[in-house]
């Protein structure tokens, strides 16, 4: 079966993605040189995949 894309979906895919990364990057600070969130050094790798993900926008 073959899917069609529109530009609704993928609009509302990145969207998506921006809140996901925002919140995300809100989430994992830096706390001493350690995450908040994970307590691995700053920056872990969450933040830094949301990071690459703003820039994309």
């Amino acid at each position: 079966m073959v899917e069609t894309i529109t530009e609704n979906d993928i609009g509302s895919e990145v969207e998506a993605l921006h809140r996901l990364a925002t919140v995300v990057m809100n989430e994992h600070t830096n706390d001493n040189g350690l995450c908040a969130v994970c307590g691995c050094a700053f920056s872990c790798a969450r933040a830094v995949l949301a990071e690459h993900n703003l820039a994309l926008l």
